[in-house]
């Protein structure tokens, strides 16, 4: 991770502003919240090299995960 990294304001997790769509969340939330491209996460180390994120989600992106998933 580096100096540039922000943390989402969302789940909390560090994450590389230039990976999302957005420059308060991370591409995960950015995804699950507005529908922005997905990033196909490759974890190594606790954090997705591709964007940064740490696995992190709130309950509330929990539950729409989740909802997504039973429909």
């Amino acid at each position: 991770m580096s100096l540039n990294d922000n943390n989402c304001n969302e789940c909390g997790s560090t994450f590389i502003p230039t990976s999302s769509g957005m420059m308060s969340l991370c591409s995960e939330c950015a995804h699950i919240l507005y529908d922005y491209p997905k990033c196909e996460h490759k974890m190594a180390s606790g954090h997705c090299i591709k964007c940064g994120w740490d696995g992190s989600v709130s309950k509330y992106v929990q539950r729409l995960k989740e909802r997504a998933e039973n429909n």
